[in-house]
């Protein structure tokens, strides 16, 4: 029996990565283990050529033969990608688009030789941040694997975090469910709760940064620790007076030492608490499954995704109906779309803007009087939707003419939209 292809979750930092595939024979994500016992699922974003072996090392590895030869260690891949940074390795120049996919390849590899499975059915990677610059570059990345791109899907922590907590037992989210995620990089509060929308069940998420609250360079110091387990508690406390909780999950290295005591004994009395480090990988891990095997999603609404579908009024067959250039909610760097019609008159085309918190629906017209006169269905238009941002869009209708009877006119009509306007 043939096996089926490896399901990877990836949590990628400037500082340190996460790997954890699907498991189908315990029916749950397994985190790659790659260091010691303390932080054995951290993997340190570096990357270092060894010479005797000629071949690439990541990692722990890579900053333990680098500290024993002085060779050099390639991290920050991504800040230098922007930056057009090269490096010389061996009388060979290398980008940093190039770097990172010796790095991501290595990563994929470890799952590889955990699971003995080669093929890959789909990568989710967990960032912290999401541009289409960052996008453009991780597709670079995948094409230089030679990875295809429909298996590839960037997530936000939020995301992850989703998919991660409705994955397990409903008592565990059904009230809802708090993220405190500590790291070098600050301190995030995410607040899950699930709701009844118009349609739908709807996965909304809250997000604040508290991080000039909580600082890992205040470790060590008892002073400071109970201060920060103070804090702590206190915002506890004023989330659970706004909102129903039933579960607190706290991730990232700075709860790795155990200085929030008092926070914890304040949740016990009232919700279950849960603590690891490998809870956005796993979360990745767990979104490549449901929309491989499952081929559904979840309604998540948080930051980076669109609130509001927008649709095209036509028809088919001489029946009226609504296209949807774009269905919220969706991450707004994988929204948008190009779409072809054939027009029977150039009459003004009708858009639809329908919020997926409220199910109101406002429509507006575009104009395209200023394509020539042609005979009915002989004018084929281009109708393109391009985001952004999570409320920043631009819909652009181009005339493309009919074949070599009525070449394009050059028409062009474009609108820009805020669509948080209205709503």
């Amino acid at each position: 029996m043939e096996k089926k292809g490896l399901i990877i979750g990836i949590d990628y930092t400037g500082k340190y990565c996460q790997a954890s595939y699907y498991s189908r024979r315990h029916g749950r994500p397994e985190s790659i283990s790659y260091g010691g016992e303390t932080f054995r699922y951290l993997i340190p974003t570096a990357l270092c050529y060894d010479h005797e072996i000629k071949d690439w090392l990541i990692g722990q590895p890579a900053l333990d033969y680098a500290e024993q030869t002085g060779e050099i260690v390639y991290r920050n891949f991504l800040e230098n990608v922007f930056l057009g940074n090269i490096c010389a390795i061996n009388g060979q120049q290398y980008t940093y688009t190039q770097l990172l996919a010796v790095f991501i390849g290595k990563i994929i590899e470890l799952t590889q030789i955990a699971t003995s499975i080669m093929g890959i059915e789909n990568i989710t990677i967990n960032l912290r941040r999401i541009t289409l610059e960052i996008k453009d570059t991780i597709n670079d990345v995948f094409r230089l694997l030679r990875i295809p791109l429909d298996k590839i899907k960037l997530q936000s922590c939020a995301e992850s975090f989703a998919y991660y907590v409705l994955n397990e037992e409903q008592p565990v989210w059904e009230k809802g469910a708090i993220l405190f995620d500590f790291t070098p990089d600050g301190f995030y509060e995410k607040v899950l709760t699930v709701t009844k929308g118009p349609s739908d069940h709807l996965v909304y998420i809250s997000e604040r940064t508290h991080s000039a609250d909580y600082s890992m360079r205040d470790m060590g110091n008892e002073v400071l620790m109970e201060q920060m387990d103070e804090r702590l508690k206190d915002l506890y406390e004023e989330i659970l007076s706004e909102s129903r909780i039933s579960s607190v999950f706290f991730t990232g290295e700075g709860f790795q030492p155990l200085w929030f005591s008092k926070t914890l004994r304040r949740v016990s009395e009232n919700n279950r608490a849960f603590k690891g480090n490998n809870l956005f990988a796993k979360g990745a891990c767990l979104a490549g499954l449901l929309r491989s095997e499952e081929n559904m999603d979840y309604n998540i609404v948080c930051a980076g995704r669109t609130k509001c579908t927008i649709s095209v009024e036509a028809k088919h067959k001489g029946e009226p109906l609504l296209l949807n250039l774009s269905r919220a909610p969706k991450d707004w760097y994988d929204a948008g779309m190009k779409m072809d019609f054939i027009l029977d008159r150039p009459d003004p085309l009708r858009f639809y803007l329908t919020s997926i918190l409220t199910n109101q629906r406002q429509s507006f017209d575009m104009d395209i009087s200023g394509i020539p006169q042609r005979p009915n269905k002989a004018t084929r238009v281009e109708i393109e939707l391009r985001f952004f941002g999570e409320s920043s869009c631009e819909l652009t209708i181009r005339d493309k003419g009919f074949g070599e009877l009525f070449p394009p006119s050059g028409f062009v009509l474009t609108k820009q939209m805020d669509l948080e306007d209205g709503f």
